[in-house]
C-alpha cells in the first residue's frame, strides 16, 4: 500500500474520533486535537459514585442504526440494555437502550483504537489558527496554544474540522478561503445549552422525561434512573436541559447563581423538595449545541485538503431539540470515505495507480 499522507482532526467528539478511527484504519496518519482534557464532546462522561455517567443525557433508539452498527463493530453492542421508558403526558412506552457502561464505554473504545492504529490524540490544545506552508502551499500548519500559554505548531497533509462553523470561521483568516463559503460560515446561528446534573437522595418523579413551559429556565426534566435503575451511582440521577440564546442573562450568570435560578423552579414542580435532598450537581455548558440555521449549499471541502464536517451540517438538525448521535456518525462516516476518495483520486492523478480501499 503507498504512503498515506497525515491528517489533523481538530476535536475529539463523537465526530472527530469515528473519522479518526476510520482514517486511522486505511493507514493514515492521524493526529487529533481536542482542548479539553477528555475526550467526547457533548457526549463526555464524568465518573459519578463508582459508574460513569454522561454530562448530558444521551440514549438509545431501535431507530439508531448508525449507532447500533458502531457499537456492533467495536464489540460493544452485547453491552446495551432495554428498557421502557415512561414519558410525562403519554399514554404509550418507548423502548429506550443504553450501555451497561454508560457512553464512556463508546468513546474510549473509539480512543483505544485509535491509538492503536498509529494515532495520537493531544489534549488541552486549542487551535488558533490554520495556515499553509509558505513552501509548497501543499502542507498545513495548525497552531495550538497549550494551558501553560504555550504555542504548538502540528503540521497536516490534510485538515479535518469538526467544530462550529463560526469558530472555522475565526481560525482560517490566513487562508484564502472563497468568499461564498466564508460569509455563510458567520451566518449559522447556534443556541447554547446547559445541562444540571443532580445527583439526589431519593427519586424526583415518577417519569422518565418531562417537558416543561417557556416560564421554565431548562426546558426537559430527565430522571436518568427512573430508566437504567440506581446502579451504582450513590443516588438517583436527575438532568434540567435549557436551550438559551447567548444573549440571555442566565448564560453569562456563575454556576451557583444557575443552580439556584433552576433549583428554584425545580421547586415549583414539587414545594416539599429542599436543599439537602441533593447531594452533589454539576453544570455543564456548550456553547453551539443546536444549530437554529443551516447552510444554504454544502461546503464539505472549501479547500483542496481543508475538511469540515459540523452538526450544522447534518439534514434537519435545526429541526431538533436534542443532540442526536445517529446523524452524526452518519455524516462522520461519509466524511471520512470522501477523504479517502479524494486522496485516492489525488494519488491516482500523481502517479497513475489506483489505491484500494482496506475495507
Amino acid at each position: 500500500m503507498p504512503n498515506r499522507p497525515s491528517i489533523c482532526i481538530i476535536g475529539a467528539g463523537l465526530t472527530g474520533l469515528v473519522c479518526a478511527r476510520s482514517l486511522a484504519q486505511q493507514g493514515f496518519r492521524v493526529q487529533v486535537v481536542e482542548q479539553h482534557s477528555t475526550p467526547g464532546g457533548m457526549l463526555a462522561s464524568v465518573r459519578i459514585g463508582h459508574e460513569y455517567i454522561e454530562l448530558i443525557p444521551h440514549h438509545l433508539r431501535k431507530s439508531d442504526r448508525n449507532v447500533l452498527s458502531l457499537l456492533k463493530e467495536l464489540g460493544l453492542h452485547e453491552d446495551i440494555s432495554w428498557y421502557d421508558s415512561f414519558w410525562y403526558g403519554r399514554a404509550g412506552r418507548k423502548k429506550l437502550g443504553y450501555p451497561e457502561k454508560g457512553f464512556h464505554s463508546l468513546i474510549s473504545a473509539l480512543s483505544q483504537e485509535i491509538t492503536d492504529h498509529g494515532g495520537i490524540i493531544y489534549y488541552g490544545y486549542t487551535v488558533m489558527d490554520i495556515d499553509l506552508t509558505l513552501e509548497s502551499k501543499r502542507q498545513y500548519h495548525v497552531s495550538c496554544v497549550l494551558s501553560d500559554c504555550t504555542t504548538i505548531v502540528l503540521d497536516s497533509d490534510i485538515v479535518l474540522f469538526t467544530g462550529s462553523c463560526r469558530n472555522l470561521a475565526h481560525i482560517t483568516h490566513n487562508l484564502d478561503l472563497p468568499t461564498d463559503f466564508r460569509d455563510p460560515l458567520m451566518d449559522i446561528t447556534y443556541k447554547a445549552n446547559m445541562s444540571l446534573l443532580l445527583v439526589m437522595k431519593s427519586q424526583f418523579t415518577g417519569c422518565f422525561s418531562r417537558p416543561l413551559g417557556e416560564d421554565f429556565p431548562f426546558q426537559r426534566l430527565i430522571q436518568h434512573t427512573n430508566l437504567v435503575g440506581e446502579r451504582r451511582y450513590g443516588g438517583h440521577i436527575l438532568y434540567l436541559c435549557g436551550a438559551f440564546q447567548t444573549a440571555h442573562p442566565m448564560w453569562t450568570q456563575s454556576d451557583a447563581d444557575v443552580f439556584k435560578a433552576f433549583f428554584k423552579h425545580l421547586q415549583k414542580l414539587n414545594p416539599a423538595i429542599v436543599r439537602s435532598d441533593i447531594k452533589t450537581w454539576r453544570l455543564t455548558r456548550t456553547r453551539y449545541a443546536l444549530p437554529t440555521s443551516a447552510p444554504e449549499m454544502p461546503f464539505t471541502e472549501p479547500l483542496p485538503g481543508l475538511f469540515l464536517c459540523s452538526l450544522a451540517m447534518i439534514q434537519d438538525s435545526t429541526e431538533s431539540t436534542e443532540y442526536r448521535m445517529d446523524p452524526t456518525i452518519a455524516l462522520a462516516n461519509d466524511t471520512a470515505r470522501m477523504i479517502e476518495d479524494s486522496v485516492s483520486e489525488r494519488y491516482l492523478q500523481d502517479t497513475g495507480t489506483v489505491i484500494e480501499r482496506i475495507y
